[in-house]
């Protein structure tokens, strides 16, 4: 499975409705990943106008699984579409208390995994990170691989490296953060395996890349040391 990575500096809405175009347009990806409200970011005025029907258009004309974050209905929410389809959608359930994030959206109240073409997708948005049981019941509910969409600050960016990498060692998972870039958020985007290598790392700049994954890879590991069978 190759993943698409788009590590996205924010700027006005329409400037990043084109990017994403454009990286749609030339990505070779089966799942192209999309940082958080990465079309409007906490812009209010953005979130109002945000219609993210051009995602679901766009999706018509790639083989991609597009993982997108956009502001819906109230709600910080993750897509996921397919070829036209929302194939289903995360609602952020932690609302970030240092932005008084409960002042512009509701708090989503259901953690599942999204079926998919390549399985089951557990997706997490930015702050849902730093609670590992959101991430554990993902997994026992069939995840064998997390998307993390962010905003995350670059003046903590290294709890980012460290939580992404502990997620996937401590689930034996495939972990996939997607983080924005710009004068507040900090980039490094990356994918780690379920032994916690960092497969792939991007820097501090705007960025897309591809990187391959066997999900077939989470069953040996947990075959050779079987952690998760310990757990309640």
């Amino acid at each position: 499975m190759r993943i698409g990575l788009a590590q996205l500096r924010l700027e006005e809405m329409e400037r990043n409705v084109e990017k994403a175009l454009n990286i749609l347009k030339r990505s070779k990806a089966d799942v192209l990943v999309f940082p958080e409200l990465f079309i409007t970011g906490y812009n209010l005025e953005s979130i109002r106008r945000c219609d993210p029907k051009f995602i679901i258009d766009a999706s018509k004309k790639t083989k991609a699984v597009i993982i997108a974050g956009v502001p819906e209905n109230g709600y910080n929410t993750a897509f996921v579409v397919y070829r036209g389809k929302i194939l289903g959608k995360h609602r952020k359930t932690k609302l970030f208390p240092l932005l008084n994030e409960h002042e512009i959206f509701k708090a989503g109240r259901v953690v599942k995994p999204i079926e998919t073409p390549f399985g089951l997708f557990g997706i997490l948005i930015c702050y849902e990170l730093r609670f590992p049981e959101i991430a554990r019941r993902l997994v026992k509910r069939g995840a064998k691989i997390l998307f993390v969409i962010a905003q995350f600050p670059s003046e903590r960016i290294e709890h980012w490296r460290i939580l992404l990498r502990a997620r996937a060692i401590e689930n034996q998972v495939f972990v996939v953060g997607v983080n924005c870039v710009n004068g507040h958020c900090g980039g490094h985007s990356m994918v780690v395996d379920p032994l916690g290598k960092i497969l792939r790392e991007l820097g501090e700049c705007e960025a897309y890349e591809e990187v391959e994954v066997d999900l077939g890879y989470v069953e040996e590991v947990r075959r050779k040391f079987p952690f998760l069978d310990c757990s309640e």
